[in-house]
This record gives C-alpha cells, structure tokens and sequence, in this order.
C-alpha cells in the first residue's frame, strides 16, 4: 500500500474508531478520512476527521475501510458493505470477537469478501467515545489479525501494513482461536471485575465501602468503569467461550474457597504461589497495552 491513502472511510468513531483516525493524521498516512456513525459528527469537529458522512457516500471511492463500531454494529452493515465497498477498497475491522464479524462477512460481503481481512487491536481505555481518541493508542500495542481462506495476499499485505504503520505488532491466528483466547484473557477479567463492583455495590456497607477501598481494590475493578452497554454486547456475542472461561475461574475460585475454608495453608499458600508465578510471568512479558480489548463506537 501506498502512503498517503487517498480515502480512508472509519465506520464508528468511538475509542478505538478515533484513535485510528487520530494516529492516521499524526502520521500522515491518508489524504482524507471519512467518519460514519452517531459519533462521527463530534469526532469531524474535534478534528480527528475531515467529514462526517452516511456510510453510502462515505464508502463511495473509498480505498481503505476500517470497521470500529460495536459487533452488533459491524455484523448489521456487513451486507450493506458488500453492495457499496469499491472493487479496489480493502476492508479490515478492530471488533473484539471475530466469529460472529466473519459469518456476517461471509454471508454479506459476496465478491467483497476476499478484500476482508479481521484484525483485533490488544488496546483500549475504560473511557469513551471521540474524546477520548490517543493517537498513540496502538504504538507498541499487539494486534491480532485472523486472515481467511478467502482473503486475496494484496488485501492482507495492505491491511497488515496498514495496522503496523499505526505502530501495532502483529500476531495471526484463526478466528475460533481468537475468540477463544479473548475470552480467558480479556473478557472473562471483565467480567469478572463488574461482578465484584456489583457485589460490593450490593453490601450493607458499601457506602463505607467507597470510602475505605485502597489501591487493591481500584487497581483490580479498574475496568468495570468500562462501558456496560458495549461490554453486553461483547459477552453475549462470545457468550460460548466466555461462559467456559467462566467454567475454568470457577474450579480455580472453588479450589482457594476449599483450602481457605479447611485451614489448609500449605495447600493454599501453593495455590496463590502458582497464581503469583503466572502473574509474575505475565508482567515480564510486558503490555499489550493496559485496557478494555474492544472497540467503543
């Protein structure tokens, strides 16, 4: 692909959408960016686009699509897409699940599909919308494309070039997979988090609650900040591998309760220290950048 883009169309221009548009002008990588979606008004007038537009002009002549909305969303326009995304175009998307986007595509896009290439950014924020637009969002940040049978080597070329000048490191890897992964390493904590705010919230005490909570507490429900209606979609549409992953802390939750509960400090200490190895492993592996793993549009 070449640099400047002459078009590029980004359709939902919440957190993620914006940042791509913000890291594109930072970098000067497209003439033109075109935003589409309820957002795309306020994103043109904190300039992160140069028009707001409905999505049939807005992929008129388009040369790259990025679909960024929320999977429901995405999943909706795929046939829409299909009737009006320009031969020539390459179309990638940043939607947190990549199973359902790929059914849509496959039933939607008809000869478009082989100019599809998924892709997931490991990226994100508890915070919202267009204001909240980093254009460094994706430097240094892991982004996980899933390419399919269908997708023509150009296209795919294109796209990874695409994510990869926004400062994104790439890893491939087939859809069921994604979406399996994503729901042990970034839905599940999800949820997990807005289980414990809920219960806390809950208690007799949680006035008290709010105001006694140290950096324990903040630092582990940090993401429940993040979006409820978006965060629905995302467990509902995984709701499959989410609910295993859900399956797998339970028996882990059970084993601690169990030793806790028998006064068992060998047992237990052994357990937290396995829990404490893994942790310590992760933090040497170093970030995929801190935040909610899907796209806010």
């Amino acid at each position: 692909m070449r640099y400047p883009i002459g078009r590029l169309v980004v359709v939902g221009t919440g957190l993620i959408g914006g940042s791509v548009s913000a890291a594109v002008r930072k970098r000067a990588l497209a003439a033109h960016v075109v935003g589409v979606g309820p957002h795309a008004e306020q994103a043109r007038a904190l300039g992160l686009v140069d028009a707001a537009l409905p999505l049939a002009d807005a992929l008129a002549g388009a040369d790259v699509v990025v679909l960024a909305a929320p999977v429901p969303a995405i999943v909706a326009q795929m046939r829409d897409i299909g009737r009006l995304l320009p031969a020539h175009a390459v179309l990638t998307d940043a939607g947190s699940t990549k199973g359902s986007i790929v059914e849509a595509a496959r039933a939607g896009l008809g000869a478009r599909l082989p100019r599809f290439v998924p892709a997931h950014p490991i990226a994100g924020s508890e915070r919202s919308g267009p204001q909240a637009a980093d254009p460094d969002l994706f430097d240094g940040a892991r982004l996980i494309v899933t390419p399919l049978p269908e997708t023509d080597a150009d296209a795919e070329a294109a796209v990874r070039g695409f994510w990869e000048a926004l400062g994104a490191r790439l890893v491939e890897m087939p859809v069921a997979e994604h979406d399996t992964l994503l729901a042990a390493v970034s839905h599940l904590p999800h949820a997990v988090a807005f289980a414990l705010a809920l219960g806390l919230s809950r208690r007799a005490d949680a006035e008290d609650a709010l105001r006694m909570a140290g950096g324990g507490l903040r630092d582990t429900t940090r993401i429940a900040a993040s979006q409820a209606a978006l965060w629905a979609d995302i467990l509902i549409d995984n709701r499959g591998p989410v609910d295993q992953a859900m399956r797998d802390f339970e028996a882990a939750w059970a084993e601690l309760a169990a030793a806790m509960r028998a006064g068992d400090r060998a047992a237990l200490e052994a357990l937290l220290g396995r829990a404490a190895g893994w942790r310590e492993r992760l933090q040497a592996a170093g970030p995929g950048r801190a935040g909610p793993a899907g796209p806010s549009g």
